[in-house]
């Protein structure tokens, strides 16, 4: 599918919004028409140069959407629900267990690889891989109203 995203080419580069091509997701993803994203201190940080990530990268890791499509094997959300989604984490560190999942030990290899957890990017641009920040339905919550 095609979609429309922030990217930023090297280090230090202006990002630009450009068209790629998303792989369908996998038995273990969603794919979420995104609503709303922000760029990030750590986005800029990552632009930067300043945290390990390999460009290209699409970036913008915070965000709201709806779920268009989920993988055979997700039951933490369906098509349909409007969801909030956060930075991956390895759910098993003591950062995590304590509940302070931005500070995941394995937030490098989690997030900032741009890849799934097999090495595979999810996007593409003219047949080539564009890496992009991940986020698992793990981290998916139902976005709820508060009065």
């Amino acid at each position: 599918m095609k979609i429309r995203a922030a990217v930023a080419w090297e280090a230090g580069a202006t990002l630009s919004i450009e068209e790629f091509d998303l792989d369908d997701p996998r038995d273990d993803e969603i794919l979420v028409k995104v609503e709303a994203v922000g760029v990030c201190h750590t986005d800029d940080n990552a632009r930067l140069g300043r945290l390990p990530v390999v460009f290209p990268i699409i970036l913008g890791h915070e965000g709201a959407g709806v779920v268009e499509r989920t993988g055979r094997d997700v039951t933490t959300v369906k098509p349909g629900d409007r969801v909030l989604f956060t930075p991956d984490y390895c759910g098993r560190c003591e950062q995590c267990v304590l509940g302070r999942t931005p500070y995941c030990d394995q937030v490098v290899p989690v997030t900032f690889t741009g890849t799934r957890p097999d090495g595979s990017p999810r996007a593409h641009q003219n047949g080539k891989p564009v890496r992009a920040w991940r986020v698992s339905p793990a981290v998916c919550r139902p976005a709820r109203a508060r009065y």
